[in-house]
């Protein structure tokens, strides 16, 4: 499963939920050498938004296993107002 930002997809938790990005985090990083030590890849997705994109507070970051655990369809492409 591809999971792609600006689309919404169905999940167990939430119903639907718009992704905002797929991140790679860092447990550190050094900003000199440019490299760090890996923490994993997270999705970056919002449970409520609007036609501007994620309502404050809805933000949510979860391992990408994780969120590939609960996801379902991908449904539509958000388009912004």
């Amino acid at each position: 499963m591809k999971i792609e930002p600006d689309y919404v997809f169905q999940h167990d938790r939430y119903d639907e939920v718009l992704v905002l990005g797929v991140i790679q985090r860092y447990k550190s990083y050094d900003t000199n050498k440019g490299m760090g030590v890996e923490g994993g890849v997270y999705v970056r997705y919002a449970n409520h938004w609007d036609g501007y994109g994620s309502m404050f507070g809805s933000v949510r970051i979860d391992p990408i296993e994780r969120f590939i655990e609960e996801v379902g369809d991908k449904l539509r492409e958000f388009n912004r107002i």
